[in-house]
């Protein structure tokens, strides 16, 4: 059995990996766009490393794009096999590859204005084009067969595989494959995205027992989450109460899409049941936030205890009176300059594109507002600038003061950090793990994570490396 990197491998974004049989079956898990350098993202998106022709299985261990962006090329470029992933995955991945289409069509319109002004506008040839087109997205549903967690699915006479909750988002697996060579089964699992342990709404990641070898994410390696032993519920409610209620401003939240949205509404309706949450407007915009939150609603059964029992008790996770949904651009730029003291929780993230940016933007050099960063911001992103306390960071090509408050809080992180990765390791190893290779994560960190396990061969892989798993 051989193994290759060939994504986030020493680096965040963009996980590929490829196993390849003794019989000659080839399977990759996940195929996700790599964004570690944006100048370059079209010469490390466009092309495979491998002919997508020859792959017989792709299992997508969770919905993100950094994870499932890039099938549709995989598709384009002649992938026919099968894929499988949980019900919820495929749900929302084809509302996330929509979304990051329309993304690149945006950027690709502007590059083509750019284009036709230095080119004969009767000329065609070497037009920006995006990686895929919706025909490829609507292929990609059509191969894809869902599989349960826990579900035992037999490939064929070399491989089978099973999923395990890995927590993170909604639907989020880790996948074992079991692997017959030579008279003896092998068993190799992948974590995918691992959650955050106690998260809101997801269950905690499940460890394997009796692999021989792991490949696991490593992103917050060699980092402790920064928040106390207060609940997530506490923490909101602090700076809901400081900003919008005593400094009579706006609490503004980054938040991803798919994911720490849906944790940070829930703990808002928890606020308002339970009579603490004062009496202002609470924003929620992003159109893929509100269509995500709906497929979180319907899959209940992928939900931990907590969830269930709200729902059970209030009939809706998400739905308040106080929580408003902005239904179209008009509405988000009136919000972003109206003084109304509110929260708005607004993608992406990191600060990087979306609709935060303008609330951000309009928002930042006002001594009454805050900032709250509610993740892992990567090395550059506005995100991570304004956490380095910067009197002035350039949004949209003008600098812009800093007055704000900048806060970051780890409650609603949606990785496991330092000492969860070594204790979720420790469970794994039943006497039978040989090897553990670290990837999605920043080399240095993964140095660190790997310096604190014990007993067990840890590696970092670089890209396009491979291992003989004996």
């Amino acid at each position: 059995m051989k193994l290759t990197f060939w994504g986030a491998a020493q680096q965040v974004t963009g996980s590929m990996h490829l196993v390849e049989l003794e019989g000659g079956t080839k399977i990759l898990i996940d195929c996700g766009l790599d964004y570690e350098n944006k100048k370059d993202f079209e010469q490390n998106n466009a092309k495979f490393p491998f002919d997508p022709s020859e792959l017989d299985l792709l299992i997508l261990t969770h919905s993100h794009i950094d994870h499932s962006g890039n099938i549709p090329n995989l598709i384009k470029q002649g992938f026919s096999g099968l894929i499988v992933c949980s019900p919820p995955t495929l749900e929302l991945s084809d509302y996330l590859l929509q979304d990051s289409l329309n993304i690149q069509m945006m950027e690709i319109r502007k590059r083509r204005k750019q284009y036709y002004r230095k080119k004969n506008k009767k000329s065609s040839s070497n037009l920006p084009q995006p990686l895929y087109t919706k025909k490829h997205i609507n292929e990609m549903i059509d191969l894809t067969t869902v599989l349960e967690i826990g579900e035992l699915f037999h490939f064929n006479d070399e491989l089978q595989l099973f999923f395990k909750p890995a927590g993170h988002i909604l639907g989020a697996v880790s996948v074992c494959l079991e692997v017959k060579e030579k008279g003896t089964v092998k068993r190799i699992g992948f974590t995918g995205d691992l959650g955050n342990f106690n998260s809101k709404l997801v269950p905690d990641p499940e460890p394997f027992s009796n692999i021989d070898y792991l490949v696991s994410e490593s992103t917050y390696g060699g980092r402790q989450h920064i928040t106390d032993s207060r609940k997530a519920e506490e923490v909101l409610l602090e700076e809901v109460i400081e900003t919008c209620v005593n400094k009579k401003g706006k609490l503004v939240i980054p938040a991803f899409s798919v994911g720490r949205t849906q944790a940070i509404l829930f703990t808002l309706n928890q606020l308002f049941q339970e009579g603490k949450l004062p009496n202002i407007n609470i924003y929620t915009d992003s159109p893929l936030a509100i269509r995500s939150t709906k497929i979180y609603q319907f899959n209940l059964s992928y939900l931990n205890d907590e969830a269930k029992q709200f729902q059970h008790k209030h009939g809706s996770l998400f739905s308040f009176p106080l929580l408003n949904t902005v239904e179209n651009e008009k509405e988000s730029e009136y919000l972003s300059v109206s003084t109304e003291p509110c929260v708005i929780v607004s993608a992406a993230g990191m600060v990087e594109g979306g609709r935060i940016q303008m609330h951000v933007r309009n928002n930042v050099s006002h001594e009454a507002n805050t900032i709250l960063i509610a993740g892992f911001c990567a090395e550059g992103t506005l995100g991570d600038r304004l956490l380095k306390g910067q009197d002035f960071v350039e949004i949209e090509r003008r600098q812009r003061a800093v007055k704000a408050k900048i806060l970051r809080t780890d409650v609603f992180s949606a990785h496991p950090d330092h000492n969860q990765l070594l204790n979720y390791f420790q469970a794994s190893n039943k006497g039978s793990l040989k090897q553990i290779y670290l990837v999605h994560g920043e080399l240095d960190q993964m140095k660190k994570l790997a310096a604190d396990v014990r007993n067990i061969e840890v590696l970092t892989p670089f890209k396009g490396q491979s291992f003989e798993l004996d």
